[in-house]
């Protein structure tokens, strides 16, 4: 009977640091995948998909140059997506727009460096024909059932994940928000 549960346990462990590192693995396949997609894009301006069967391509990279930190975004805002990258709200405007941009990520992959954002980090967005330069300058805490997000109509982008990070609970309702002003129209 113990040599039986020891052969369970070993084999339970064994079967979760296998997915654990599957899982791994395929976010790291996925970010090559995405930006060799993404500089095809930006080589000859039409969307490329990350591989044969996605619904999707990315539309968006950022970066954040102080902490060296650089985002591939997905153009729609599934949770299918969400597990590959960071996401654009459908419903927001595109960097440039006089309309807020929204970017959602997941905390514990994709977006886990925001919170080594600072008021007054200089974000730079680039779509496949510009470049736009953002200034931090706000950082929130919001409970998302209490305070829902306010699309303005003025060039802003709003970088959203859920927080707290390296949480091992799943479905906090508390949303850790980025604000950041347009510097410039088109650098």
């Amino acid at each position: 009977m113990r040599k039986a549960f020891i052969i369970i346990c070993l084999s339970l462990g064994g079967f979760y640091l296998y997915s654990s590192g599957y899982m791994l693995i395929k976010a790291e396949l996925s970010q090559f995948f995405i930006k060799k997609a993404w500089l095809k894009t930006l080589k000859d301006k039409h969307n490329h998909k990350p591989w044969s069967w996605a619904d999707t391509y990315p539309i968006l990279e950022f970066n954040v140059p102080r902490i060296n930190k650089t985002s591939y975004v997905l153009q729609g805002q599934s949770g299918r997506n969400m597990a590959f990258s960071a996401v654009h709200l459908n419903s927001s405007g595109m960097p440039g727009e006089s309309k807020s941009t929204v970017i959602s990520g997941h905390n514990d992959s994709h977006f886990n460096y925001l919170k080594e954002v600072q008021n007054g980090d200089i974000i730079y967005i680039h779509d496949k024909n510009q470049s736009y330069s953002y200034i931090v300058t706000s950082i929130n805490i919001v409970n998302s059932k209490q305070e829902k997000l306010n699309i303005r109509n003025v060039n802003e982008l709003i970088l959203t994940t859920c927080y707290p990070f390296d949480n091992l609970q799943f479905g906090s309702d508390l949303r850790y928000v980025i604000f950041a002003d347009s510097i410039s129209r088109k650098i």
